[in-house]
């Protein structure tokens, strides 16, 4: 599922792909209920909510009924568009968001004797088994490849139709693959970097690691293409300018995805460079950085910023940012100067022990003062928050309300604490024994059971749609996913007429209310009987926060 999926009948088609191969995925189900809840009062106030029709036309056409991000293709395919590309290969491109739906896909299928399947929006093998089922034809050969890629290898379940698991660098990689290819499929060889090994019936293709971390010599995006295959022009693209990331926390995989431990990237010289095409040759007005830290190295930001202000490039961006660099008034000045429009910030917790559990070596002072500086200086603020992890408990979730609360950020996303990376630095044995975690490992979804000495994955659901209501209904802060398709369009003055649109949406609809409610009660009975079956250790359950919320 993407964003690009705005149909309700595909959205369940697919739902109902997956379900021949998924397991142990109650806590998936879960966790797409509590998203799906909101959503579904949000449409429902949009076809009959008098409060709705009395928004304003423009902020309804910004906020509510903008296309633009959903017209941009992803990254990883117009990276191997040019890629392939400058490697004479002729190509088609298509989405997977189409893959089950499109009559031009399967045409595609049928002439293409190579598919180069990109796994960057997928989870688990229960979403790439029914998508390779589609498109393996008899006369094609798959090289699945992508972000998930990396984290399959170690427990690779040959699927059927797969020839090639490509892990690493793509600019590494598809000059071999472009080789193989031109051979008749008769010549694998590992780039000079890399390594290749067989297991089962899948070719496993290690592109290695750069012998520099200065990533200048990676090739410019050709977004040009974009806008000649697909006719049209394009407002928005995105952008990426490192790989890794030089802090170590608890909870997250980004630093593992490229097969890859050291943090490496562009300089800020190539980087303007590369803004100043894409806005003077393409016209392009926003771009959104995808790196897992904009903001470091710090003399790169303020060079970049500084390029930016002197080049006097017009553009529009996003990125992801450290607190502890948006702490800093000068910085944040410095990118609104620059063009910086929103930052999305991982506070994680509002509680200084769960913050220290994670390893994020930022502090609560820190995540506020970011805040604030953000809302002083008119950078909108995007902050995610993770429930559940090690050591938490209904005090510290309390904690993180009272932080929201008196450093309320323009936007927020709740995010359930994940196990699905083996590689996360949480599930070393010193962790493990340190917080009791247990956890299940299966490839086949993308929420695996977990459970620890504070708390259990069940639980933290229902804390989740618990603290999501109290956000909502208290005019704390709005949250992301219901206005995901015009955050790029947001401005400071709508914030407090959509807090009480919000509002509306949290109380107005009390019968879906409690078919939700009742759902996941259901939900939770089926998790805790294959929780029991997964993990180990005797598991003890709370009595379910859900009893706050009829």
């Amino acid at each position: 599922m993407t964003e690009k999926d705005t149909s309700l009948f595909q959205a369940l088609r697919k739902q109902h792909m997956l379900k021949k191969y998924s397991k142990e995925a109650w806590l998936d189900v879960k966790l797409k209920s509590l998203t799906a809840e909101p959503l579904i009062s949000l449409k429902l106030e949009r076809i009959r909510g008098a409060f709705y029709e009395s928004l304003p036309n423009e902020l309804k056409s910004r906020i509510f009924q903008t296309a633009d991000s959903n017209d941009t293709p992803g990254l990883t395919e117009i990276v191997l568009a040019s890629l392939l590309s400058d490697n004479e290969i002729d190509f088609e491109l298509g989405q997977i968001s189409q893959i089950s739906s499109s009559k031009r896909i399967n045409r595609l299928l049928s002439e293409c004797d190579c598919v180069f399947f990109s796994t960057t929006y997928l989870h688990d093998l229960s979403e790439v088994r029914p998508l390779v089922e589609i498109i393996n034809k008899p006369h094609n050969h798959i090289v699945l490849g992508g972000a998930l890629a990396g984290l399959l290898y170690p427990q690779w379940d040959a699927v059927e139709g797969v020839e090639v698991l490509a892990v690493g660098y793509g600019e590494l990689l598809i000059p071999t693959l472009v080789r193989w290819i031109k051979s008749g499929y008769t010549r694998l060889d590992p780039p000079a970097s890399g390594s290749l090994q067989t297991r089962d019936s899948t070719y496993l293709l290690f592109s290695g690691s750069p012998d520099t971390r200065d990533l200048d010599f990676l090739p410019r995006t050709n977004w040009a293409i974009a806008t000649r295959y697909y006719n049209k022009p394009l407002k928005t693209i995105y952008y990426e300018s490192v790989r890794g990331c030089p802090y170590n926390c608890s909870f997250c995989n980004y630093p593992y995805l490229f097969d890859d431990n050291k943090f490496r990237h562009f300089s800020a010289r190539r980087m303007a460079a590369d803004w100043e095409y894409y806005v003077n040759e393409l016209n392009i007005e926003y771009i959104t950085c995808l790196d897992s830290l904009f903001t470091m190295p710090k003399r790169r930001l303020i060079e970049f910023c500084n390029l930016l202000i002197k080049k006097n490039i017009k553009v529009k961006w996003i990125c992801y940012a450290r607190a502890d660099d948006l702490a800093d008034e000068d910085i944040v000045i410095l990118m609104k100067r620059a063009g910086a429009l929103q930052v999305q910030i991982g506070i994680e917790s509002g509680h200084q022990a769960i913050l220290d559990n994670m390893n994020k070596r930022c502090s609560v002072d820190a995540n506020a003062r970011a805040i604030r500086n953000c809302r002083e200086h008119g950078l909108t603020t995007v902050v995610s928050l993770i429930v559940g992890f090690p050591g938490e408990t209904a005090l510290t979730l309390e904690a993180t309300y009272e932080f929201l609360k008196a450093n309320p950020p323009d936007f927020y996303y709740l995010a359930t604490f994940s196990t699905r990376s083996p590689k996360i630095p949480i599930l070393n044995d010193t962790n493990r024994q340190r917080f009791k975690l247990e956890n299940a490992n299966s490839t086949y979804t993308m929420a695996p059971y977990w459970q620890h000495d504070s708390m259990n994955c069940l639980e933290a659901t229902d804390h989740i749609r618990t603290i999501n209501r109290r956000l909502m209904n208290d005019r704390i802060s709005l949250n992301a996913v219901l206005f995901y398709s015009g955050l790029l369009y947001y401005r400071a003055e709508d914030r407090d007429i959509l807090l009480a649109y919000q509002k509306r949406i949290a109380n107005q609809h009390p019968v879906l209310r409690c078919f939700f409610t009742l759902m996941n009660k259901w939900i939770n009975r089926q998790m805790k009987k294959d929780i029991r079956r997964c993990l180990p250790r005797r598991t003890v359950y709370t009595e379910s926060v859900e009893n706050t919320i009829t």
